[in-house]
């Protein structure tokens, strides 16, 4: 069984490659949680802060913290967090142990290793003893692109290679007008 059942049905196509990946994430994990009042239309264009990188800003805003900020002062009933971790194997337990609950995560990780640059947002939508299955991207025809990675390999490139450090998760989601 999926850790993340049905997450076919909550995720949406990237808009942006380049700087979409952490609202499409938020997006995904709203939509499975059920979220109300939420504008799923304008999501991914209203909390993408890099809409501009390359175009006149020269460094990227989208973070963990700075997206959630943002989302959290639009809708004030939806509360997502951070965790960064010194080591691999400290991440790796807290993703397991956030599986375990039926708890969406966002895994952030270096894509060096992989023949990228920088790092890439993407839900694990599955999960076995070793191995995590994550949601690279939805393509724009609605094709999902997964990878099964080695937990050891997540261990591995978080401590070998910079950036990729941390996991968001929604902490908090209740009704429009609650805070």
């Amino acid at each position: 069984m999926s850790v993340f059942p049905n997450w076919t049905d909550y995720a949406v196509h990237q808009r942006r490659s380049l700087s979409g990946c952490i609202p499409t994430g938020y997006e995904m994990i709203l939509r499975a949680a059920g979220a109300e009042g939420v504008d799923f239309s304008a999501f991914q264009d209203e909390f993408d802060l890099d809409t501009d990188l390359g175009k006149g800003q020269t460094e990227p805003r989208n973070d963990f913290g700075s997206v959630a900020a943002l989302v959290n002062q639009r809708y004030p009933w939806v509360v997502f967090e951070q965790r960064s971790f010194q080591s691999g194997a400290e991440k790796v337990a807290f993703v397991d142990s956030m599986l375990a609950e039926r708890r969406p995560v966002l895994i952030s990780l270096a894509m060096t290793p992989f023949g990228g640059r920088g790092w890439h947002i993407m839900p694990i939508v599955d999960a076995d003893a070793e191995r995590y299955l994550l949601l690279k991207v939805i393509e724009a025809d609605g094709t999902p692109r997964t990878e099964w990675v080695e937990k050891s390999v997540v261990v591995m490139v978080h401590d070998r290679f910079e950036g990729g450090k941390e996991v968001a998760y929604l902490v908090k989601l209740g009704k429009p007008g609650s805070s």
